[in-house]
């Protein structure tokens, strides 16, 4: 699914991102989506919750509910591989997306 015909199927139904978040949520996704394993049908749902995730406060492994960063990484190894393979660092994980998505013309955040 890319990332602009996702909005509909994502937002339906999911009236608890605050508007003031919503650009927010919309430039996650995009950012997962774009890196999105070839025929994944589940990368949607997956960066869907990340994203929603990304704007708790705290780990995002923790506010995902898994045990610990290396099941976080297993995900984005999975669903999103290129986004994996750029974090060369070792950096947290919604460091590193925040940090990519400020550099994304038309994000002020």
């Amino acid at each position: 699914m890319k990332p602009n015909t996702c909005y509909t199927y994502l937002m339906s139904g999911h009236g608890d991102i605050p508007k003031e978040r919503q650009n927010e949520y919309r430039a996650l996704v995009d950012l997962l989506l774009e890196s999105a394993a070839p025929g994944d049908d589940e990368a949607a749902a997956v960066a869907d919750r990340i994203s929603r995730a990304s704007m708790q406060p705290g780990h995002l492994w923790r506010a995902m509910e898994l045990d610990d960063r290396s099941e976080l990484r297993a995900l984005f190894e999975t669903h999103f591989p290129a986004l994996a393979a750029g974090n060369t660092k070792d950096m947290r994980w919604k460091k590193y997306l925040y940090k990519l998505m400020c550099g994304w013309p038309g994000f002020e955040g």
